[in-house]
């Protein structure tokens, strides 16, 4: 029952550590101004990240899942870099490039501990070949690529209120259900984690939001979903089961794909912040914040039920 007691210890510090950082955040200089791009309409504190971060590691380690899982350690470092960096673009608002650059460091972290997408289950087993293909030196930049993408993606769904705590909570609560059903007890208690970590954020972000989880908060939970996907659904060998994670992170991987294609047809830099999200097309349609969040919500729900479909089929 780890799980549940990371759960539980994730919301209630989450929910605890909030309004300090909440109070925190304007004496160091964490304010989110309202900008073009930007929905809300007053300064707001952001950075509250700090608080989904100090709530999941403080979940883990009394969960006892640190010392089962040698390699830990170095998520936990490659956490400790990426939320620093972003805690300081959330109060000085740096250049894309050291952001990138602590990102795909903290990536290669992950792969010097030795967590690598070793292969992917061979979608076209069904019709011939093998039900695994290995990817041999392919390996590492593919499992950099990964994280990279996903810490992006996350970070990139982090424009309304709720949405990026809440698409994060349904899909770490699925890739937990998904471990514990196959026998991951320790990638289960990161994903309850987290899941918890979120839902005790989610009382203070949700429309209206009193305080953002800033980049500190979103990078951080990309960076922790990209590694509990490898852990987990990558793992397996089962046919179409290179599908799950994919599913389970649909929403926030259809977005970003979207919105760089479209930005790099237009001849825009990729990292070039702009109204072209989904969530800014359903604003624009005349939707609310709230109703749009929900839209969100829900998309990712039938997602994720769909891949736990696939998972124990």
């Amino acid at each position: 029952m780890s799980w549940l007691l990371a759960l539980l210890v994730g919301l209630v510090l989450a929910l605890l550590l909030t309004p300090i950082v909440e109070k925190i955040a304007p004496r160091i200089g964490a304010l989110d101004r309202p900008a073009l791009r930007h929905v809300h309409e007053k300064v707001t504190p952001t950075g509250g990240g700090l608080a989904i971060f100090a709530a999941f590691w403080l979940a883990v380690v009394v969960s006892g899942a640190f010392r089962h899982t040698p390699e830990i350690v170095g998520i936990f470092v490659g956490s400790v870099v990426l939320v620093a960096v972003c805690l300081a673009d959330d109060i000085r608002k740096l250049h894309w490039a050291p952001r990138l650059a602590s990102q795909i460091i903290v990536a290669i972290i992950v792969v010097h501990w030795g967590v690598q997408i070793e292969g992917i289950t061979n979608p076209l087993a069904l019709w011939g070949g093998g039900p695994y293909l290995a990817l041999g030196r392919w390996s590492g930049p593919l499992t950099v690529f990964w994280i990279v993408f996903m810490i992006n993606a996350i970070n990139w769904i982090d424009g309304l209120d709720g949405l990026a705590a809440g698409v994060c909570a349904i899909a770490a609560a699925t890739f937990t259900i998904m471990a514990i059903s196959g026998g991951l007890g320790v990638v289960g208690v990161l994903g309850a984690a987290i899941a918890g970590a979120c839902l005790g954020f989610l009382p203070y972000n949700f429309s209206p939001a009193r305080i953002f989880m800033g980049d500190t908060g979103a990078m951080f939970l990309g960076y922790m979903l990209a590694y509990i996907s490898i852990s987990g659904p990558f793992k397996s060998t089962t046919v179409l089961a290179v599908l799950v994670p994919f599913l389970v992170m649909g929403v926030p991987i259809y977005d970003t794909l979207i919105t760089g294609i479209k930005r790099i047809a237009q001849g825009k830099p990729v990292y070039n912040a702009d109204r072209t999200h989904l969530h800014h097309r359903l604003l624009d349609r005349g939707l609310s914040v709230t109703q749009t969040v929900l839209i969100y919500y829900a998309i990712t729900g039938v997602l994720c039920a769909l891949a736990l479909g696939l998972w124990w089929h």
